[in-house]
């Protein structure tokens, strides 16, 4: 009989078409052990691991000593072609085979997770070695250079530092575990040196460093240079800018001078408030134009650093944040020129389903404080998820009654960085009566039977290239404020961002109002109201 069957589905498997799709079943990478990592992160947003290693890991013996994956998936090492879930341990080889010792950066490491597809994961992995090359005090120009490609660093000295008699505190050119003997000129090794010991510098020296089998060999140099400042940086905003420099700091006063590109050299104006540290000096230039070409140069003493141009960024503005502009279409209002989530967004859509719109606009005296203003009112009773609260907010808003807590998606592209944003509210708040559902990310039982909060903040993001919002997106800064107390009339705020990444520019902005703070998770008072009119933001430098 079990022949008989393989036979007749073999003389129908030219007429039978398997139309079943597979189930979508994500291949996440849920937990990670790494013998040695100093920290590890798993996104299974963007399916990357991030790690780093002690200094002490063998880079060719990575253990890997737990991990957890979706539940009855498989993982295979990418690199060698071995599946791994079916292994009590696991050696990773980091460098790929590669002759060096060392993560290449033109291959990627990575995992593919199977499920009924396959998911690509990639490590992204580094170990960072504290190599130092320091002399003595005044003598060095700026940090030492270091090249681990071709085992070499190099520190410099002004013209007038005979190379005859330098004195060296300080030489680490390898892992916290490896050892380092010098070649004397006669090729004589020499193990455990006190490099402090090693006077004359008109040649370059060598060094063996050992740590495994490992053996490199480095060269370390000294040299002469005429330029006093070097390695300038610049972090231009919108009204102000960030300097730093290296240098021969011991040399004189350190500072910065900044004018607008193509001026005399009578327009030089002076940065106050420069801090130096060690042979690096910062500061900060206040007072500048947006979106206008600049010029600053390093100074230490009577000697001057190159010009380095730059540009100030744009005062980046976000349409409508006064609030005056609102489309109606149907019951529905929209808080853009167009009857739709365009930038701005509330949960209307969803609301209009069973009652009357929940953020509208209003206007007059008491209702707003100039133009329109936007009244946001938190409804009980709402079929299916009980409250819904009054919002608006940067994103996109489309009902799904399947999961109505993902209706609302934050986030637009924005790529300035505001320094304070202002506006006014006044707010009413009501008893919490509902805590959550089972739709809530998170329930707050603990709120019902308190006063409402209302809720007004702004977060920059970093969505890492992505088009949606991941899960868990990088937060550049923030700023906000919640209140639940009766404010009668129109009451100013002025929320100063606190960036936790002053070098990275976000992607997307998120500014939302809300008349219950845990809105997004149906836990509110009904009757709950909020007013917000006429915000603003500012790029102002603030301390």
């Amino acid at each position: 009989m079990l022949l008989l069957l393989a036979g007749v589905g073999s003389g129908l498997s030219g007429c039978i078409k398997n139309d079943i799709p597979f189930e979508t079943v994500p291949g996440n990478i849920t937990a990670m052990e790494i013998r040695g990592a100093e920290e590890l992160t798993l996104d299974n947003t963007t399916r990357t691991i991030e790690l780093t290693l002690a200094d002490t890991v063998d880079l060719r013996r990575v253990y890997l000593r737990d991990f957890r994956i979706t539940p009855d998936a498989r993982m295979v090492d990418n690199v060698t072609g071995q599946e791994m879930d079916t292994l009590d341990s696991y050696y990773l080889d980091l460098t790929q085979g590669g002759a060096k010792y060392e993560i290449p950066a033109d291959k990627t490491y990575g995992f593919t997770v199977i499920t009924y597809q396959d998911y690509v994961w990639t490590l992204q992995a580094r170990q960072n070695i504290a190599r130092s090359f320091v002399l003595d005090d005044g003598l060095q120009i700026g940090e030492a250079k270091f090249s681990a490609v071709d085992y070499s660093v190099t520190a410099y000295v002004p013209e007038n530092v005979s190379l005859n008699d330098v004195e060296v505190k300080e030489l680490r050119l390898g892992p916290s575990n490896s050892t380092m003997a010098w070649l004397a000129p006669d090729g004589t090794e020499v193990e455990n040196v006190d490099v402090r010991t090693i006077r004359d510098w008109n040649l370059p020296q060598r060094f063996i460093v050992r740590f495994f089998d490992i053996e490199q060999t480095w060269t370390v140099t000294i040299e002469q240079s005429m330029q006093y400042v070097t390695e300038m940086t610049v972090n231009p905003w919108a009204k102000f800018a960030y300097f730093s420099a290296q240098g021969l700091t011991s040399a004189g006063e350190c500072g910065f001078q900044v004018r607008p590109a193509g001026a005399g050299d009578d327009a030089w104006s002076a940065v106050s408030g420069v801090e130096v540290d060690g042979t690096s000096f910062s500061g900060k230039a206040t007072g500048l134009q947006p979106a206008t070409n600049y010029e600053v140069r390093g100074v230490i003493g009577d000697n001057y650093g190159d010009p380095v141009a730059f540009t100030t960024e744009a005062a980046v503005e976000v349409p409508n944040l006064n609030f005056n502009t609102w489309t109606q279409k149907g019951k529905s209002w929209f808080p853009n020129a167009d009857a739709a989530n365009s930038y701005w967004a509330t949960g209307n859509d969803g609301v209009v389903i069973y009652a009357s719109p929940n953020s509208v606009p209003v206007e007059g005296a008491g209702n707003a404080v100039e133009g329109r203003a936007a009244r946001l009112e938190t409804l009980g009773g709402v079929p299916l998820v009980q409250i819904a609260a009054g919002n608006l907010f940067t994103g996109n808003y489309t009902t799904n009654l399947g999961n109505p807590a993902s209706s609302a998606v934050m986030g637009r592209p924005y790529t300035g960085r505001p320094t304070r944003m202002t506006g006014w509210y006044k707010y009413t708040p009501k008893v919490v009566t509902v805590g959550g559902n089972k739709y809530s990310q998170k329930e707050h039982p603990d709120a019902v039977g308190s006063m409402d909060y209302c809720t007004i903040y702004i977060r920059l993001e970093d969505w890492g290239g992505a088009t949606e919002r991941p899960a868990n997106p990088k937060v550049i800064a923030y700023a906000g404020l919640e209140d639940n107390t009766v404010v009668e009339d129109y009451k100013q705020f002025d929320l100063t961002l606190e960036y936790y990444d002053r070098e990275t520019r976000p992607t997307h902005i998120v500014i939302v109002a809300s008349s219950s703070r845990y809105g997004d998770d149906f836990c509110g008072g009904p009757g709950s109201v909020l007013y917000v009119d006429q915000f603003a933001l500012s790029f102002d430098e603030v301390d």
